[in-house]
C-alpha cells in the first residue's frame, strides 16, 4: 500500500489525479453530466473501463486484487476530485460493496472468478436483499434455497434493486434453513447469475420517470453450490458486513461536499442584479447551515472507515453517517430548487436517456434538476431506511451501549486519559449534584476548597508553557477536561480565571508584569477575569493618558468569573484609538464591582471604573497587538465552551434515557415509544455532531489558516449552541413536570446548556461568523 507521508506528496497525488480528469471524461459523457441528464449504461461502462486501463478501477481494492492499493487519505482526494469533475455518477455496489465482501468471505476461486469482471464492466452487479412483504426487516425474507446435492434452488422475489436492468449477477440473501429458531439464522447468501433459466427481470419505472429499480423473480433457479459466500446457514454475519459497508458508502460524503459546490455555482447570476443569489442574508444561512452539516459529516467519516479496515463492525457509526450524509444531500437538493425557482419545472425527455436537449428549456439545463432531487429522495430508504437507522441507534442509546454511558477514553493520549480519570474521581467524591447546590446556595457559587484541589491538579497550569512552571498543554489537550466539567456543571469559573487570562498573558510579550502574573495563576491559583465587551465595536471604558501613567473610566457588565476575581485584565480605547488592555486588582482604587450568580448559578460582576489610576506597568498590551491577544484568547475560549456544552449535553442525555428506562406511563416505559426513542436519537445525533466539530477545530489548531480556523471554531460553537438549546429544552419535556422542578438535575443542565448558547456568540451570530469567515478566505 501506498503511504504519502508529506503534504507535498500530497498534493502532487491530487494534481495527478486532477489532471488524469480533467482530460479522461469523453466529451459527450462530459456535456450529458455538465447538462444534469441521467447516467446510461453505456456511458457507466466506458467510465469504468477507461478507469480500468488508468488502473483506478477500484480505489479501495488492494493490489492483489487488482486494485491501487492506496491509502486512505489517498482514496478521500480521489473521490473529492471525482465527484468534483463531470463524471457519470452512479451506484457501482459491485465495487463498494459486494466485491469487498467476496474479498473477505469468499473462496480463492469466487476472488478470481469474479473479481476480474468486476473490475472491467464485464459483469455489473446487483445486490438482493429486499422483498415485497418485508421491507427493512432483512431477516424476515422468504426468498428460498433447498439444497439438492451440488446446487441450491432458489425461489421468491427481491425488488428495488437499483440499476438492477443493468445487472448481469446479484448477490442474494436467502433462507437455506426454514427451521432455524432465530429468523436471523438460517440465512445464506449466494451469488446469482442472472441469466440463468428461471430468473427474470421486471423494471420498475421511478418517480422521475426513469427505469431505476426492478423487480427479481427466482422460479426453481439452480445455483452452483460453489456460488456459496461463506458458511451455509450463517450468512446474517456476512450480511451485516455488507450492511455496514454500504451504509458507509451509501452516506455520499464527497457527494455532499461537491453538490454545495454545484449550490454556489448554480446560485451565481441568479439574482435580480445579476449577482448570486447567496448574497441574500437569508440563503447564505441555509448554505451555512448545510456547510457545517457537511464538515460534521466529513469530519465522521475516516475514522469509521479506519474502523472497518482495522476488521470492526462499526454498526452505530455506520448507521449516523448515513442518516446524516443521505438528510444533508437531500437538503441541499432542495436548496437548488428554491434558488432556482420555476426553472426547474419545465421536463426534458431526452435527459433521462443521458442526452442532452439541442434547445434547452432553462439555462444551463437547470429543469433538469429534478431527475437527480427526486432520485436522491429515495436514498433514505435503500441500505436500510432512515428509519431503520435510527432503530439501531436507538436500541445502542436505551440499551446503554454509547459513550452516552460508556467511558469516553477513545482517541485521548495516556497523559490525557490519566488527567481524565483524575478529575473525574475528584468531582465524583466532591461535586455530586447536591454538594454543587450547597456551592450555589451558601457559598456565592465559589468553593475556595475545590478552587485548590483543582489548582493541585495542575488544572490552573494546563496551558501555560513548562519554562512558567504550567503543564505545557495544548487545546486538545483543554477539550477532555472541559468536557468533564461540563458534565458535573461546575461552577468555579477555570475557564474565566485561570484558562483565558492565562491564554492573554502567553502572547502579551512586552507585558512587565507577565512573569509574576503567569505564576499567580499556575503555582498560586490567583484568579483573574477578562472585563471586556465580547462583539460590541463600542467599548465603554476609555483610557487617558495620565502622567506616567492611565486613567481609565467606565464600566463593564457580565465579567464572567468576576465576582471571585483577584484581578481584571480590562479593555479600553485610549485617546489614539484602537484597543489597550490594562492590569489591575479588583480591590484598587476606583474600581466597584457588583458581584451576582447567573441562572445556571455560575457567578459574574459588574464593574464601575470611576477615575481608576494605574502606573504605565499595568498596560499588558498596547492598541498595536491587543486585537489580535485578544481575538486569540476568545477563539480558544469559545472552542472550550464549546466542550464544556459537550459535557453538559452528555449528561441530559444519559438522565433522560434513564428516567425514560424507569417512567411508566399507560403501563409501558416511556422508552418503549418508537417516537419518543426516536427524538432522543436526534438529540444524540446532534451531541455527537457538536462534539465532533469540537474536536476537529481542536486538532486543527495549530495547522489550520487563520480563517478556516474561524470558521472550524464557529461552525463548533453553532452546532453546540444549536444542539444544546435542543437536548436542554425537550429532556425538560420527556421529562415531565418534575424536570421543571430545582430539586432535579436536568433542570440545571438546560439552564447551562441554554446560557452557554447566549455566551461569546450564540448560534445565530456563529453563523454569520462563520459565512464571513468563508468570504475572508475567498
Amino acid at each position: 500500500m501506498s503511504h504519502f507521508s508529506s503534504t507535498a506528496d500530497l498534493d502532487a497525488f491530487r494534481c495527478e489525479v486532477r489532471a488524469f480528469l480533467q482530460t479522461a471524461v469523453p466529451e459527450d459523457i462530459r456535456r450529458s453530466v455538465q447538462s444534469h441528464c441521467l447516467v446510461t449504461r453505456d456511458q457507466a461502462m466506458r467510465w469504468q473501463r477507461i478507469l480500468h486501463e488508468r488502473g483506478w478501477a477500484a480505489a479501495g481494492w488492494p493490489v492483489e486484487h487488482g486494485g491501487t492499493g492506496w491509502s486512505l487519505v489517498q482514496q478521500a482526494i480521489f473521490r473529492e476530485e471525482m465527484a468534483a469533475c463531470p463524471a457519470p455518477r452512479y451506484e457501482n455496489l459491485g465495487i463498494d460493496t459486494i466485491g469487498p465482501t467476496i474479498m473477505r468471505h469468499g473462496t480463492p476461486e469466487q476472488k478470481s472468478r469474479f473479481l476480474p469482471r468486476m473490475l472491467s464492466f464485464e459483469d455489473y452487479w446487483a445486490q438482493g436483499y429486499s422483498e415485497p412483504d418485508a421491507g427493512s426487516d432483512l431477516a424476515s425474507l422468504r426468498t428460498v434455497a433447498r439444497r439438492e446435492g451440488d446446487h441450491f434452488v432458489v425461489s421468491g422475489t427481491k425488488i428495488w434493486q437499483s440499476y438492477g436492468h443493468w445487472a448481469d449477477w446479484a448477490l442474494v440473501l436467502v433462507r437455506s434453513d426454514a427451521g432455524a429458531t432465530r429468523k436471523q439464522d438460517g440465512i445464506s447468501v449466494l451469488l446469482i447469475d442472472l441469466k440463468a433459466p428461471g430468473v427474470s427481470i421486471r423494471p420498475i419505472r421511478f418517480i422521475n420517470g426513469a427505469t431505476f429499480h426492478v423487480q427479481m423473480f427466482f422460479d426453481e433457479v439452480r445455483v452452483p453450490v460453489e456460488n456459496l459466500v461463506g458458511q451455509e446457514h450463517a450468512g446474517w454475519s456476512v450480511a451485516k458486513g455488507l450492511l455496514v459497508t454500504e451504509r458507509l458508502f451509501v452516506a455520499r460524503v464527497a457527494e455532499c461536499r461537491a453538490a454545495l459546490r454545484e449550490t454556489v455555482a448554480l446560485a451565481q447570476g441568479s439574482a435580480p442584479d445579476g449577482g448570486s443569489l447567496l448574497a441574500q442574508d437569508v440563503h447564505a444561512r441555509r448554505l451555512a447551515e448545510l456547510d457545517i452539516r457537511t464538515r460534521a459529516l466529513e469530519a465522521a467519516w475516516w475514522p469509521t472507515i479506519r474502523a472497518v479496515e482495522d476488521g470492526q463492525e462499526p454498526a452505530l457509526e455506520a448507521s449516523l453517517i448515513k442518516l446524516q450524509g443521505n438528510e444533508v444531500l437531500q437538503d441541499v437538493h432542495q436548496l437548488q430548487l428554491d434558488l432556482l425557482g420555476t426553472q426547474t419545472l419545465a421536463f426534458d425527455p431526452e435527459a433521462i436517456l443521458g442526452t442532452p436537449c439541442a434547445s434547452p428549456l432553462a439555462a444551463g439545463h437547470v429543469n433538469n434538476l429534478p431527475l437527480h432531487v427526486w432520485r436522491y429522495r429515495g436514498i433514505t430508504l435503500g441500505g436500510g431506511t432512515s428509519e431503520v437507522q435510527r432503530g439501531i441507534v436507538a436500541k445502542a442509546i436505551f440499551s446503554g451501549q454509547t459513550e452516552l454511558e460508556q467511558p469516553m477514553v477513545a482517541g485521548l493520549s495516556d497523559q490525557q486519559a490519566m488527567l481524565d480519570d483524575g478529575l473525574r474521581r475528584l468531582l465524583a467524591d466532591r461535586y455530586d449534584f447536591d454538594q454543587r447546590r450547597a456551592i450555589i446556595d451558601t457559598r456565592n457559587s465559589f468553593d475556595d476548597s475545590v478552587w485548590t484541589a483543582l489548582a493541585d491538579m495542575g488544572l490552573t497550569g494546563l496551558l501555560a508553557p513548562e519554562r512558567d512552571g504550567g503543564f505545557g498543554g495544548q487545546p486538545i489537550d483543554l477539550m477532555p477536561v472541559m468536557e468533564a466539567l461540563g458534565e458535573s456543571l461546575v461552577v468555579e469559573p477555570l475557564l474565566w480565571n485561570a484558562w483565558l487570562p492565562t491564554q492573554l498573558l502567553l502572547h502579551a510579550s512586552d507585558f512587565a508584569g507577565r512573569g509574576a502574573a503567569l505564576t499567580a495563576l499556575v503555582e498560586e491559583g490567583a484568579r483573574t477575569a477578562l472585563a471586556h465587551e465580547e462583539g460590541s465595536r463600542d467599548f465603554a471604558t476609555t483610557a487617558f493618558r495620565d502622567g506616567e501613567g492611565w486613567r481609565l473610566v467606565g464600566a463593564k457588565r457580565l465579567v464572567l468569573g468576576g465576582d471571585c476575581a483577584q484581578r481584571l485584565i480590562i479593555s479600553a480605547r485610549p485617546e489614539g484609538g484602537g484597543m489597550a488592555l490594562f492590569d489591575c486588582g479588583v480591590d484598587w482604587p476606583g474600581v466597584i464591582p457588583r458581584r451576582y450568580t447567573l441562572h445556571d448559578g455560575r457567578g459574574a460582576a459588574d464593574f464601575r471604573f470611576e477615575s481608576l489610576w494605574l502606573p504605565a506597568s499595568a498596560l499588558v498590551a498596547g492598541p498595536e497587538r491587543a486585537g489580535a491577544i485578544l481575538e486569540e484568547a476568545l477563539a480558544l475560549a469559545t472552542l472550550a465552551l464549546c466542550a464544556d456544552s459537550v459535557g453538559a449535553m452528555r449528561r441530559a442525555l444519559a438522565l433522560t434515557v434513564e428516567y425514560m428506562r424507569t417512567r411508566k406511563q399507560f403501563g409501558r416505559s416511556l422508552a418503549d415509544y418508537q417516537a419518543l426513542q426516536h427524538r432522543v436519537v436526534e438529540h444524540f445525533r446532534r451531541w455527537v455532531d457538536a462534539r465532533t466539530l469540537m474536536r476537529e477545530a481542536a486538532v486543527g489548531w495549530p495547522s489550520a489558516s487563520p480563517a478556516e480556523r474561524a470558521q472550524r471554531i464557529a461552525a463548533a460553537k453553532w452546532m453546540a449552541g444549536r444542539a444544546g438549546r435542543a437536548i436542554a429544552l425537550d429532556s425538560l419535556q420527556l421529562h415531565g413536570a418534575i424536570g421543571l422542578q430545582d430539586e432535579t438535575a436536568v433542570s440545571h443542565y438546560a439552564k447551562r446548556l441554554v446560557s452557554n448558547d447566549m455566551l461569546l456568540g450564540d448560534s445565530t451570530q456563529q453563523l454569520a461568523r462563520f459565512i464571513a469567515a468563508g468570504q475572508q478566505a475567498l
